[in-house]
C-alpha cells in the first residue's frame, strides 16, 4: 500500500503535467501568437500593415489611412513555427516583420515604412506556462526519486553495522 507521501507526490506530478496538457491545447487552439504593426507612408497612401503570427499560418491586412488598399494575405510554410520559437531574437535582430511586409505588400518600398511595433500575444505566454508547469513536474519526481534512494539506504544501514552474530539469527 502506497505511502501519504508517495500518493501526494504523484498526485501532484499528476496534477502539473494534466495542468500542462490543458494549458498546450489552449495554446494549440488558438492563432493570436504575435501581431507586428508597421507604419507605412508614401506618396500615394498612409497607414500600417498588421501581420498577425499564428503557429502554423499567419494573416496579413493594410489599415491605410488613405490610399487603396490590397486584399488580406494569409501565408503558410513550416518557418512560422520556427519563427515561434525563435521569435524574440529573430524578430528583433533580423526585422522579420519588415522583411515579410516587403514580400507580402512589394509596392511599398523599404523607406517608406515609419516604424515597427511588436505585441506577444497570449499564446506565446502560456507557451511559458507549459514549460513551468514541466519543471515543477520533473523536480517534484527527482525529488521523489532522491527520497526514494535515501530511504533506501537508511534500511541498508542497520545490516551494514550490525555485529555479525545479530545478522546470522
Amino acid at each position: 500500500m502506497p505511502t501519504a507521501k508517495k500518493t501526494l507526490t504523484f498526485l501532484l506530478s499528476f496534477v502539473t503535467s494534466l495542468g500542462a496538457f490543458v494549458v498546450l491545447c489552449v495554446v494549440l487552439a488558438t492563432q493570436q501568437w504575435i501581431r507586428s504593426t508597421i507604419a507605412i507612408s508614401d506618396s500615394s497612401s498612409n497607414g500600417s500593415v498588421i501581420i498577425t503570427y499564428g503557429l502554423l499560418r499567419g494573416k496579413s491586412i493594410q489599415e491605410l489611412n488613405h490610399g487603396l488598399a490590397e486584399s488580406d494575405k494569409n501565408f503558410e510554410a513550416s518557418f512560422t513555427f520556427i519563427t515561434m520559437v525563435l521569435f524574440v531574437g529573430n524578430t528583433q535582430s533580423n526585422r522579420l516583420s519588415e522583411e515579410l511586409a516587403q514580400r507580402l505588400y512589394p509596392l511599398y518600398p523599404a523607406a517608406t515604412q515609419q516604424g515597427t511595433s511588436h505585441t506577444y500575444g497570449y499564446s506565446f505566454w502560456l507557451t511559458l506556462l507549459v514549460i513551468l508547469l514541466n519543471v515543477v513536474t520533473a523536480v517534484i519526481i527527482i525529488f521523489y526519486q532522491k527520497a526514494r534512494y535515501q530511504r533506501k539506504q537508511e534500511q541498508r544501514k542497520p545490516m551494514e553495522s550490525a555485529p555479525r552474530d545479530g545478522i546470522l539469527f
